[in-house]
């Protein structure tokens, strides 16, 4: 069995240690996993799988066609990576999330504002008037912003880890000085447990994505958790930081079994 795990340059020589656990594990098992860079996906020859861990939906979208596995699918890639598609989607299926709001219709302050492409809360922040969105703008091109109502909690978010339908933890980020709780940002992070309604409103969103390996991602509004977003290229960090879960080896596991049965 061979593979590729699919990375930009840049991040595979930042997580060069986290993909390289991959590859020994898979070697583990008698496969070959082989790191691909995004501009060299083209030109590589036929896999059986690919673990792809860049937001790359169109590089997932070649890969499908070209008959190859990906994990997580183009579905999953087109529609997480694009806030606006996500608050769509989820809430034409009954999720409830903060709402949103047109740039020109904005019933009340404050506001968090994102663009509809990024993770790891690049250019996310709240605003408290409409003179200091106007000055957020230029950040944004044109149709790359989304506009939310702000959760009553700052600071405090839980992120739950899925390999396929399991749920392998969740984790509690929180922050005291920043709106993003996110630990690569230098939030605190510990384990929380789920409650049986917020369990249950996890699987609700799962069904909606047939995922391989993603974070869904909660905020907390007058202490009840609602959706905020979903992350395809899912970091890891915490889990290692906060449990003995390898979390690798699970998701090894898991693409070894889809793979073989």
């Amino acid at each position: 069995m061979y593979g590729y795990i699919v990375y930009e340059k840049a991040a595979a020589i930042k997580n060069s240690t986290y993909i390289q656990w991959y590859i020994d594990k898979f070697k583990k098992k008698g496969a070959e996993l082989e790191l691909i860079y995004t501009e060299d996906v083209e030109k590589a020859g036929k896999a059986d799988f690919a673990i792809v861990r860049a937001i790359a939906p169109d590089i997932t979208k070649y890969l499908e066609g070209s008959g190859i596995r990906c994990f997580n699918n183009y579905f999953v890639s087109h529609i997480t990576n694009d806030k606006a598609l996500t608050y769509k989607y989820v809430s034409e299926n009954g999720i409830e999330i903060m709402d949103v709001y047109d740039t020109d219709d904005i019933p009340a302050f404050p506001v968090v504002i994102k663009p509809r492409r990024s993770h790891g809360g690049d250019r996310v922040f709240m605003v408290h008037s409409l003179s200091e969105l106007k000055e957020k703008l230029p950040l944004y091109e044109d149709n790359d912003i989304v506009i939310q109502k702000a959760a009553s909690d700052i600071g405090r978010d839980v992120r739950v880890y899925m390999i396929g339908k399991d749920i392998i933890c969740a984790m509690l980020r929180q922050s005291d000085s920043d709106i993003r709780s996110n630990f690569c940002l230098g939030g605190r992070a510990s384990v929380y447990a789920l409650s049986k309604s917020e369990t249950a409103l996890v699987r609700r969103i799962a069904g909606l994505f047939d995922s391989d390996f993603i974070g869904i991602d909660f905020v907390f509004n007058k202490g009840k958790a609602v959706f905020n977003e979903i992350e395809d290229v899912v970091g890891s960090r915490m889990v290692y930081s906060c449990t003995n879960i390898d979390i690798v080896q699970l998701y090894v596991e898991y693409i070894y079994k889809e793979m073989t049965t």
